[in-house]
């Protein structure tokens, strides 16, 4: 709606005026009438109406006198003068000071209300559209670039305060920082921006595409100074904007609320803020609203989901992938999820792509390496269960690889001495276990693997103690302990043997 205010002295032309046309049937809301250009002053400050009919003399304040004051504030206002014969020289002036048009009040008629009015409509629309391109294109490059985007060096923050804000509204605004979780599709955004206004009309806002996944909405924020209010006025916003983006972009979104706008300064600091609450979008499912950071979680959580990690781990090298599977699950959707702890994330993802790469070596499945690295990198871009579910591709491709490379019994060799590498344990006992005769097992071995049993054993020893040692929190003799040697002496001999370095000189 365009808001229309008439300001008349002579209450018989006003309420002639204002029953001229439907005014709602036009697109036109309008406010409460002034008499003079004082009180219409007034009225243009707390309503900012789009378009002011007024007369030009008039007790108290004029109409020009008016209009000179609303031009002093930067107000964006259509002026139509409504004006005697007499008073031409007058409307000539108030042309000059940037008035639309002027209609004599005698002879103003229901066509010719309209025709000047959507004159009006018109500029305004055109205006809007310049203004719109510009004011993106200047905070697309302040929250790309930072305060040099804009300002230079020597430009006071005095001045950078004065400076009309970008917004072409007065009050408040909030950021809304918002991220597709899912790319489907793209759309333009000086497109987007025209479809969430036309079916957002009655919202104040301007919307920005950072970049592929990534928009920033700055929203007006309500005149109502009640804090439940304005969540309620916020939330339904939100859910506006992401019912259209999951019908014109067949996407969902996280959206989480920055920093309040006052005015320039406090778009880079809002923006800020948006980003920083932004980044926990990745423990939600789905399109979510993200007000504040999450609390820390606590030691005792962090610790069980490390641990969890190990047992997966132990999973993996006994080749019990469905159980791994599952666990992986459990630990991302339930244990990662509650914790909402980044940094536990990174811990938890880092520490099983370990045990996926040690088993990716053994198997001979090299590119394991470039798949983990992608886990990596995409980590904060998707949700925790996106990563789950990478994991899970990664174990169905270790189990593949496994059993076309070995055969039943090879298979049950290696899980049996993944399970038991740290006892006094060996081929006779592996041969016992699987009821075979030794001599067939180690052949067996030998040629399926290209390693004997004893270089297997030995291999799963040093990549356990190579894991230890990284941990830092042991001992060396009590490493030794832990991957089966008796004596530090001679494991310190084949740490050196198998990998180059002492146990001491290992990072």
């Amino acid at each position: 709606m365009v808001k229309v205010l008439i300001v008349e002295d002579m209450d018989i032309t006003r309420e002639d005026i204002i029953g001229l046309i439907q005014w709602e049937q036009h697109g036109f809301e309008l406010l409460p009438s002034a008499r003079n250009g004082k009180i219409g002053l007034e009225y243009a400050l707390r309503y900012q109406p789009d378009i002011i009919l007024t007369d030009i003399k008039m007790p108290v304040m004029t109409g020009l006198d008016m209009i000179e004051e609303i031009r002093k504030r930067e107000q964006d206002v259509k002026f139509i003068l409504l004006t005697a014969y007499e008073e031409f020289e007058l409307a000539k002036r108030a042309l000059e000071m940037g008035a639309q048009a002027f209609i004599l009040k005698y002879e103003i008629d229901r066509k010719m209300l309209l025709r000047e009015l959507n004159k009006c409509v018109e500029a305004i629309r055109k205006e809007q559209d310049v203004k719109n391109i510009t004011v993106r294109a200047h905070l697309g490059k302040l929250l790309a670039e930072g305060d040099g985007g804009i300002y230079t060096s020597e430009t006071s923050s005095s001045e950078i305060v004065s400076r009309r804000t970008y917004f072409q509204w007065i009050g408040t605004s909030i950021l809304l920082d918002i991220w597709r979780l899912k790319m489907r599709n793209d759309i333009g955004e000086e497109n987007l921006q025209d479809m969430l206004t036309e079916k957002m009309g009655s919202y104040r806002f301007i919307c920005l595409k950072i970049s592929e996944r990534e928009y920033i909405i700055f929203l007006k924020s309500p005149d109502s100074n009640s804090q439940m209010e304005q969540q309620r006025y916020l939330r339904d916003f939100v859910l506006s904007v992401q019912d259209i983006f999951r019908e014109l972009l067949n996407t969902q979104i996280a959206v989480a609320v920055g920093g309040k706008v006052s005015n320039n300064r406090d778009i880079l600091a809002a923006r800020r803020e948006g980003a920083d609450i932004l980044q926990y979008r990745i423990f939600r499912k789905g399109s979510c609203l993200l007000e504040k950071k999450p609390d820390e979680c606590t030691s005792e959580l962090k610790d069980k989901i490390l641990t969890e990690v190990e047992f997966i781990g132990r999973d993996i090298r006994e080749e019990k992938y469905t159980d791994a599977k599952k666990k992986i699950e459990e630990l991302y959707s339930k244990d990662i999820a509650d914790s909402q702890s980044i940094e536990t994330l990174k811990k938890a993802t880092v520490k099983l792509s370990y045990y996926f790469r040690e088993k990716g070596y053994e198997v001979k499945l090299f590119e394991f390496d470039e798949w983990l690295e992608r886990v990596q990198i995409n980590l904060l871009q998707e949700s925790i269960y996106n990563t789950a579910e990478r994991f899970g591709y990664l174990l169905e491709i270790l189990r593949e690889c496994t059993e076309k490379q070995y055969s039943r019994k090879v298979r049950e060799a290696m899980a049996y001495m993944r399970a038991h590498y740290h006892e006094d344990v060996g081929l006779n006992e592996a041969a016992v276990i699987l009821d075979v005769s030794p001599i067939y097992l180690s052949h067996l071995f030998k040629k399926e693997t290209g390693i004997t049993f004893s270089g297997y054993v030995t291999s799963l020893r040093i990549e356990r103690a190579k894991e230890l040692l990284r941990q830092g929190d042991k001992k060396i003799y009590e490493i030794s302990d832990l991957v089966g040697y008796q004596t530090v002496q001679y494991f310190s001999k084949v740490f050196k043997r198998e990998t180059g370095k002492n146990p001491k000189e290992f990072e």
